[in-house]
């Protein structure tokens, strides 16, 4: 199965809650730490703010490129509705979707100034979890998130045709990731370089606008 892994959980029975049957909430006992160990998942998004108030159109699926990328796709919004309100999600917010078929589809808001604004909200169309992590290093786990070493443990889902991981899911997968020292000058790395990409894309984006 592709991102997905199939198993037997074996425990004792002193272990065994009541009612729980599915094995993958027991995979931890014997696997070391979880994902909840190290950040915070959030489904209910605080804000919502009608949609002319946000310089670019919301977030879809559609808009994250495969692969190891740093940017996604930011479209300027020319909608004037004032009645539609969308999830709102500050700068730097480091989110995961939630559908089964797009696990990997992993951003970080880029930082205002790098657009050369102020201060910057972005719009949240699609299902998407915020992952708020407790080092604050939230472009070591965008990588990680995208890693197969990640996706190999996620839980193959739930929900039908169109199954989705829970958050309860996704706080039991258990990881390995390098100390915090390590990490620090993993997401150190991985942030330049995601100024740089955003800055020189924004540079061409205006660029094109004065040109043509």
């Amino acid at each position: 199965m592709k991102n997905g892994v199939s198993f037997t959980s074996i425990i004792d029975s002193d272990n065994l809650i009541s009612g729980v049957w599915d094995p993958f909430y027991y995979k931890h006992i014997r696997s070391g730490n979880r994902l909840d160990k190290f950040v915070d998942i959030n489904k209910t998004f605080i804000y919502r703010f009608p949609l002319k108030s946000f310089k670019y159109s919301p977030l879809e699926y559609k808009d994250i490129p495969k692969g190891n990328f740093l940017t996604y796709n930011l479209t300027l919004n020319n909608d004037s509705s004032t009645t539609n309100k969308y999830h709102a999600v500050p700068e730097n917010t480091l989110l995961i979707g939630t559908m089964r078929a797009y696990l990997g589809n992993v951003v970080v808001t880029p930082k205002a100034e790098w657009l050369q604004e102020k201060k910057m909200w972005y719009a949240v169309n699609s299902e998407f979890c915020e992952i708020i992590p407790y080092d604050n290093l939230t472009y070591f786990w965008m990588i990680f998130f995208k890693s197969q070493a990640f996706l190999n443990n996620i839980p193959t889902g739930t929900g039908g045709t169109r199954p989705r991981i829970s958050v309860e899911h996704l706080n039991q997968i258990p990881i390995l990731v390098p100390e915090l020292e390590e990490r620090t000058k993993i997401n150190s790395r991985i942030e330049s370089l995601a100024q740089a990409f955003w800055t020189e894309k924004n540079q061409l984006n205006d660029f094109i606008k004065i040109h043509f």
